[in-house]
């Protein structure tokens, strides 16, 4: 008496034909490397490290500026509106812009 699967074909667990166990291919074995060819790897690894190292603090310094300049913008931004409200206040930064503002950037300031 022959079981039936779902689909309807016999079971025909444990029937099949088996293969002859064949070796596994082998891994080939690789020269070890001198330690001079070691020392080269790895001076090359420590070069390869030192360049990301480098870029990731250019990134860091990179964030670290874009932040302190938008810090300068908002309270710049803050003072100049301060000043169209506060006589006292828009005199004294009339004078520390006198005072400290180049040639250069007077005219950003109508100095």
């Amino acid at each position: 008496m022959s079981r039936l699967f779902e689909w309807g074909k016999p079971d025909t667990v444990g029937t099949e034909e088996k293969q002859p166990m064949t070796k596994k291919p082998t891994k080939k074995t690789r020269a070890r490397k001198t330690p001079e060819e070691q020392l080269a790897d790895l001076t090359k690894k420590e070069d390869q490290l030192k360049a990301r190292i480098q870029k990731k603090k250019a990134e860091v310094s990179k964030a670290a500026r874009k932040k302190d300049t938008r810090r300068k913008i908002v309270a710049g931004a803050i003072a100049l509106e301060h000043m169209q409200h506060d006589p006292n206040f828009a005199a004294a930064m009339k004078r520390l812009l006198q005072e400290h503002v180049t040639d250069r950037d007077r005219p950003l300031f109508d100095l």
